[in-house]
């Protein structure tokens, strides 16, 4: 799955409401999804020769491959 995939999966899940009379939104939690999908956005590094994950890489001497764990994790659980 692409970075902007991913971001298109976020944004478009929808959920049964709690009356079951329709869908709606998870406004509650894709805010917070789309912020950590767009820290952890993919990086073509000269240096290491791989694309890495941007916000992981920061402040660590070895490459952080992406996706990262965390993309990983919000895609195994997206599905």
């Amino acid at each position: 799955m692409t970075h902007n995939e991913l971001l298109d999966k976020i944004y478009w899940h929808w959920r049964k409401d709690n009356r079951g009379d329709g869908l709606q939104p998870m406004i509650d939690y894709r805010q917070a999804l789309l912020a950590v999908v767009e820290l952890h956005k993919p990086l073509n590094s000269l240096w290491h020769k791989q694309t890495i994950c941007e916000s992981c890489q920061e402040g660590n001497d070895y490459p952080i491959t992406y996706p990262c764990d965390t993309i990983q994790a919000i895609e195994k659980e997206l599905g």
